[in-house]
């Protein structure tokens, strides 16, 4: 980075790189221009940016669209990298500067990134390489909410410092203490050209509707040129229009008749027959073999008749012996295998056999406990949202009907399996699955045991909550920060005291954000009105030689105080209202409104 031509930029407490410009100088710029600056690589990484952007507001994050302009970004930061090894910009009002050259200009402000950063008085900004990994969908998210926040809530500051990017600094001046007010609309820049531009598009697309409009009416194939007398030659047994009317409507009935049904219907009304045990035993084979030939077509329609049919007659009283009740049972269970299960997801998933999920679904209903396994592991493991959400809810209907299935699969030694079986017990309030999920959170894989601790929120079993303390240092940040908000949520105020070991120990000043946030938020909760004192002390104290508590543990603190009912907690708050530290100083605001932290 050149050499600083105003005032050089120190680090508070919160690591944050913070400057303050020389008075009525907030826009002075940081470097100087070089010439080996990579100009245009930077113009055309500000042009990705603005187009991945937009695809990240539009699109969900599946969306190959969406994925597309965010690869394109990646590789734009790393074509820089290959220049420099540090890319530092000056934002102004409406422009991005690298050195005195613009980078990025827009003529609207509502469309702008430099004016999103400006006006909340970030003026300086770098990427590093490795912000194209992880962090780089972290940063479009940052710049997504920062254009939906309100006047009266947190500030672009404020979302930065809760992400805690490493691979993106910035500058900035406080606004409030320095007194500057943000620039007026200006008159914008002239959007005429783009206007051009888009009606060339315009014309371009509508002249290539015309063109397929034109050539698919070259396809149409011609009528016939000639007609033949003798397609007017009587016969003297002609029929006479109205026969002719209905023999043609007996033709559609006959072509349109389901065969399959009228067989499977004619075999039903052989199986009710209960006279002819021999017959029935009979049909029931035949039933058998015909259950995977629909399956293997995709013709669910008809395994769904099969299944539901059975199921009634199994039910009717008088209809089956023992031995037929046992081989229709049988029946069921074959197709309930995890191998059958398996085999049908494929062949869903690669398009070997085609269903709609409404056929799907009402096929999975009639399945036993025996199709939980592969319909649980699949659940959690397709990635295809529609077929997804019918497999979890067909696997909710097994489920209520075999609990005792559920639960014996908390003891699965499939990671997948166990933790979505633990979700799915926390969801249907599957209360004697509580001495599982406590044993869970000792599982060696960290999916289970974070699985296992939002069950314990949802079924609020006290025995969940005991074990859920000795999470709190548990290997996995995941999992200790959702262990400490499960505490919170649960209001266990046996926790009070190890929460509070950990949020005046030392170990939590090297954690990062969130977990810091979701601990101190949590003794708020337990602890009550007996937390204040310490919190506030954390908040407003001092510490030995007379210095404060770093900016995260003191935000953090107010975010504490305010999960905190009542007029103590309120004035230790209000104590803090005008700090002069804005990250501190925005939480506290925060925390006074009630509003929960992001």
């Amino acid at each position: 980075m050149a050499e600083r031509t105003d005032a050089q930029p120190h680090s508070d407490d919160s690591g944050m790189n913070v400057n303050q410009p020389p008075q009525g100088q907030p826009d002075a710029p940081s470097q100087t221009w070089d010439e080996d600056q990579p100009v245009e690589q930077a113009k055309s990484l500000f042009v990705t940016l603005g187009k991945a952007f937009r695809a990240f507001q539009l699109y969900d994050a599946n969306n190959p669209v969406r994925q597309r302009f965010v690869e394109a970004l990646r590789g734009g930061f790393r074509t820089i990298w290959e220049e420099v090894d540090r890319l530092v910009l000056r934002v102004t009002e409406d422009r991005i500067l690298l050195g005195e050259v613009p980078v990025y200009e827009a003529a609207s402000r509502n469309e702008s990134l430099a004016f999103l950063f400006f006006k909340d008085g970030v003026r300086e900004i770098a990427f590093t390489p490795g912000i194209e990994g992880e962090e780089l969908e972290r940063f479009l998210g940052i710049l997504q909410k920062a254009r939906k926040l309100v006047p009266e809530g947190d500030d672009l500051l404020t979302v930065l410092w809760q992400e805690d990017l490493q691979h993106f600094e910035y500058q900035y001046i406080d606004l409030l203490a320095e007194g500057v007010e943000l620039p007026q609309p200006g008159g914008g820049h002239d959007a005429r050209e783009l206007q051009a531009v888009l009606q060339a598009e315009t014309a371009a697309e509508e002249g290539e509707d015309a063109q397929e409009a034109a050539a698919s009416g070259q396809a149409a194939e011609p009528g016939p040129a000639t007609v033949s007398k003798d397609d007017f030659n009587p016969t003297l047994y002609a029929l006479d229009p109205r026969e002719m009317e209905i023999l043609a409507g007996e033709l559609r009935k006959e072509l349109q008749r389901d065969v399959r049904a009228d067989v499977l219907n004619a075999l039903f009304d052989r199986l009710e027959e209960p006279e002819n045990r021999a017959r029935q035993s009979e049909i029931l084979d035949i039933l058998r073999m015909l259950l995977p030939s629909f399956l293997s077509r995709g013709q669910l329609s008809a395994a769904t008749a099969v299944l539901q049919e059975l199921g009634q007659l199994e039910r009717m009283e008088g209809v089956f012996d023992e031995q037929r009740l046992a081989e229709s049972r049988a029946i069921l269970d074959e197709i309930s295998t995890p191998e059958t299960i398996e085999e049908l997801i494929r062949a869903l998933y690669d398009g070997t056999i085609r269903t709609s999920a409404a056929q799907l679904g009402q096929f999975l209903q009639y399945l036993r406990g025996g199709a939980l396994p592969a319909l649980l592991r699949a659940s959690e493991t397709v990635d295809h949202k529609e077929l997804q959400s019918v497999l979890r809810e067909s696997v909710k209907g097994i489920a209520a009907r075999n609990r005792g299935a559920l639960v014996a699969l908390l003891q699965e030694s499939d990671p997948l399996i166990a933790a979505g079986a633990a979700r799915l017990a926390g969801e249907m309030q599957v209360t004697e699955a509580g001495p599982a999920l406590a044993g869970l959170l000792a599982h060696p894989d960290p999916a289970v045991r974070l699985a296992a601790v939002d069950a314990a929120v949802s079924l609020k079993a006290s025995m969940v909550a005991g074990a859920l303390v000795d999470t709190l240092d548990d290997p996995e940040r995941d999992v200790r920060i959702a262990a400490a908000r499960a505490l919170g949520t649960l209001r266990y105020t046996p926790a009070a005291d190890a929460l509070e070991d950990i949020i005046t120990g030392k170990e939590i000043r090297n954690a990062d954000i969130a977990e810091k946030i979701a601990f101190f938020e949590a003794f708020g909760l337990v602890a009550g009105e007996a937390g204040v004192r310490t919190l506030d002390g954390l908040l407003s104290g001092k510490r030995f030689l007379g210095k404060r508590e770093p900016t995260e543990i003191r935000a953090a603190a107010a975010l504490g105080l305010g999960k905190i009912p009542g007029p103590a907690a309120r004035a230790a708050l209000q104590k803090a209202a005008d700090d002069d530290d804005p990250v501190v100083r925005s939480n506290v605001g925060r925390a006074l409104r009630g509003e929960e932290a992001s």
